[in-house]
């Protein structure tokens, strides 16, 4: 089982484990972008951006596209903006 931000234990993943293109894909998939959305900002194939995304989850050792998208936030990979 592993542990991330909401939960109490410690976060056991690291982004090192990403290759550049990977942390690329990941903060545009954060953002709510489609696959193919994240490959025409990327300029890659939609194939590849699927690819990479079923890495991501096997490396990090999460289930799905939700709980990378809430890594990603909780990582700090984006800064989003308070509301007023």
């Amino acid at each position: 089982m592993f542990t991330w931000g909401l939960s109490a234990g410690p976060v056991v993943h690291d982004l090192d484990e990403l290759t550049d293109d990977q942390r690329a894909v990941l903060r545009c998939l954060a953002r709510g972008h489609a696959d193919h959305e994240i490959a025409r900002v990327l300029g890659l194939a939609q194939q590849r951006v699927a690819d990479e995304i079923a890495d991501i989850l096997r490396r990090l050792d999460l289930p799905d596209r939700v709980a990378a998208v809430v890594f990603a936030h909780e990582t700090g990979m984006l800064r989003l903006p308070f509301p007023r």
